[in-house]
């Protein structure tokens, strides 16, 4: 378990075990997403507190593989009261502000980690690398393979994988060569 405070939201993350007062966290949520577990894998859960006088939570929970090992770990990044969430194959996207998603997915071989750069937060994974904006919008994702780096200079970013190297616009994602 792991607990850090951001703003005015507490956020617990526990990996591979359910929460001791996981009733007690439900029955003063406003928001609620244990659906993912009844996947096979990891449990995940994301605990969201608000207010600590009369404390309101978010409760996000969901099972996925591979998680811990191998370089496949699980990953939060904040910006602006959105909460960027990684772990094995899924990838979900919160608003705080709101107790909503942004975006969700689970498609991909495995989940590596979150990166900031300029205006952009990066999803960086085993075979998929996505672009999202501060505010969480899913801009664009192409496919890579590892090992794989990337480089940004102005409003391009340049991808190295394989024998590969692409060029794209940032905001957009088209090939620029």
């Amino acid at each position: 378990m792991i607990e850090f405070s951001v703003d005015y939201y507490n956020i617990i993350v526990f990996v591979g075990q359910e929460p001791d007062i996981l009733d007690f966290y439900k029955k003063h949520a406003s928001f609620i997403d244990d659906n993912g577990l009844k996947n096979e894998g990891s449990e995940i859960y994301v605990i969201i507190s608000k207010n600590l006088i009369r404390p309101e939570f978010a409760v996000i929970a969901f099972k996925t593989n591979p998680v811990g090992y191998a370089g496949f770990r699980s990953g939060l990044h904040y910006e602006n009261e959105i909460l960027f969430i990684g772990a094995g194959t899924i990838v979900k996207i919160f608003d705080l502000a709101t107790n909503s998603y942004i975006f969700e997915k689970n498609n991909s071989l495995g989940f590596w980690t979150w990166t900031k750069r300029k205006d952009f937060i990066f999803q960086q994974g085993e075979t998929d690398f996505g672009v999202f904006n501060l505010n969480g919008k899913h801009l664009w994702e192409t496919y890579v393979s590892p090992p794989f780096d990337f480089e940004i200079k102005d409003d391009m970013i340049t991808l190295r994988f394989e024998d590969v190297v692409e060029t794209r616009l940032l905001l957009t994602g088209n090939k620029f060569n």
